[in-house]
């Protein structure tokens, strides 16, 4: 009888460690995931990839800005584009994208 309580004794106890190690494991993550994504978004923003999507972008912004006949679609752009140029690092974009951005406030 002894024996059956211990082999009962010692799953119960694997258990209670496994469960132990997982919620230490959770905690962790949520202490560490806040960092690990700060620093995933930094090297995404400082890609050669997200430099060149976002200068496109803007471009794109510029030449729709260009061609508004309203003022409530230059707005609309202006928003828009500040909302992008904030997101991002304006160091990267060309120098005449700066100086749009600057013109419409930014």
């Amino acid at each position: 009888m002894k024996a059956v309580f211990g082999i009962v004794g010692a799953l119960a106890l694997t258990v209670v460690v496994c469960f132990g190690l997982n919620y230490a494991g959770l905690m962790s993550y949520g202490f560490f995931a806040p960092r690990y994504e700060i620093v995933r978004r930094d090297t995404m923003i400082q890609s050669r990839a997200y430099s060149e999507a976002q200068t496109r972008e803007m471009y794109g912004f510029k030449r729709q800005y260009l061609q508004a006949k309203t003022d409530d679609e230059r707005a609309t752009i202006r928003a828009f584009a500040l909302h992008e140029a904030d997101a991002g690092n304006r160091e990267l974009l060309p120098i005449d994208l700066q100086v749009f951005i600057n013109s419409l406030g930014g």
